[in-house]
């Protein structure tokens, strides 16, 4: 095999493929198998090989990887620790864009450890956001030897010092023991939720279809954990449903990750995966700086939203504005002190109506359906009452 071939199949493991399969790709590449030069055989004995060059040395190469990283770049955080054994039992990392991020987007955190990706089953665990996109973003990433307390106890510590003690308002994860348990000690300043797509799967493979229906079986679930309905004035809380509709980060990282990796092509894997995700925002950022999203309405307060928005937040408001000015009807007005408070109705939902509380003096809104507590999104109630007071811009 030629070094570019070599190259080649090392380049490609992130896709995810085999020797076998680079082989043929290859084979693509140049025109036709007599152009190869190297048979199958020795693109399969190149990957074997690979994987016995790294050997017992792979935890020390993967280590020294990451201080290679902190000796290019002084703002890169890693640290590791080893059981009685010497043998690596828990790293953590976090380049300096990954801290940016959680500082800009860290509101909401999502710690998900429900999938393994090496071959010595250490459990992988990302820490995950959401960003202005609606999109989900890396805020750094941990091995664990395991899913003891211990080990857990260390990982979030180890966290929040990469994060300057930074803690963020809301913690999810999954329903594990271990974090049940550490969460509350490490976050104490966050409200620990459970992630709704963990809790629903589970549900419904270790129960009967007939149970899954019993009404008063879900009554007894211990739902104030992950049913949005209990706390749904919690700020950013919305969020927790936004993690679940990208499947977590685990649909993410899936396309470049396989259980069978060594760590040292888990960390070229992971190192391309986050570049990636990266070029995706970067792309998302030049869309939005250089196009415009047509208008629905002749309302300022939309031309506002379309310059203070990325396009995907800009779409949902466009909703919520088209709603209040084609559905929304005044009911009627009570007046607390200097407090007006509007009831509104939606013909979408006749039956419901919504207490809209406004106070000229201050210009402060709250709106009985917590949509911007929950989603930090302006409700169509909310939008009525700016319409019609004739607000030209959305408050700050």
């Amino acid at each position: 095999m030629t070094e570019v071939q070599k190259q080649f199949v090392t380049k490609v493991k992130v896709l995810k493929l085999s020797g076998v399969k680079a082989y043929r790709g290859w084979k693509e590449l140049c025109g036709g198998y007599d152009n190869i030069g190297a048979t199958e055989v020795d693109f399969k004995n190149f990957v074997r090989d690979i994987k016995t060059y790294i050997g017992n040395f792979d935890a020390k190469m993967f280590v020294k990887n990451l201080i290679g990283k902190k000796d290019t770049c002084s703002s890169f955080y890693f640290d590791f620790i080893v059981d009685e054994n010497k043998c690596l039992a828990g790293v953590f990392w976090a380049d300096p864009i990954c801290i940016k991020n959680y500082m800009l987007f860290g509101e909401v955190l999502s710690a998900d450890a429900t999938y393994g990706t090496n071959k010595y089953d250490m459990v992988f665990v990302p820490f995950t956001g959401v960003d202005h996109h609606k999109r989900c973003i890396t805020f750094g990433a941990g091995l664990i030897g395991d899913e003891s307390i211990e080990c857990y106890r260390w990982l979030f510590k180890t966290f929040l010092e990469a994060m300057g003690g930074c803690q963020p308002r809301i913690i999810i994860t999954d329903q594990d023991k271990s974090m049940k348990l550490v969460v509350p000690e490490v976050f104490k300043e966050s409200i620990h939720r459970l992630c709704i797509r963990h809790i629903m799967k589970k549900l419904r493979e270790k129960v009967s279809y007939q149970l899954f229906q019993d009404e008063d079986f879900k009554t007894r679930l211990n739902r104030e954990q992950w049913v949005p309905a209990y706390f749904k004035n919690v700020s950013m809380s919305g969020l927790i449903r936004v993690t679940s509709r990208s499947e977590s980060e685990n649909s993410f990282f899936d396309r470049f990750l396989t259980p069978h990796l060594t760590l040292v092509e888990f960390w070229v894997c992971y190192e391309s995966a986050l570049e990636a995700q990266g070029h995706k925002q970067s792309k998302l950022n030049s869309d939005n700086k250089h196009s415009e999203i047509p208008r629905k309405t002749n309302s300022n307060l939309e031309v506002h939203a379309s310059e203070i928005y990325s396009h995907n937040i800009f779409k949902d408001f466009q909703t919520e504005l088209v709603a209040a000015l084609s559905d929304c009807r005044y009911k009627d007005v009570e007046k607390i002190d200097e407090t007006k408070i509007y009831i509104l109705t939606d013909l979408q939902m006749p039956n419901k109506s919504w207490n809209v509380a406004y106070s000229p003096d201050n210009m402060e809104i709250t709106c009985s359906c917590s949509m911007f507590q929950r989603m930090g999104l302006l409700c169509r109630h909310c939008l009525w009452i700016l319409h019609n007071q004739d607000f030209q811009k959305i408050p700050e």
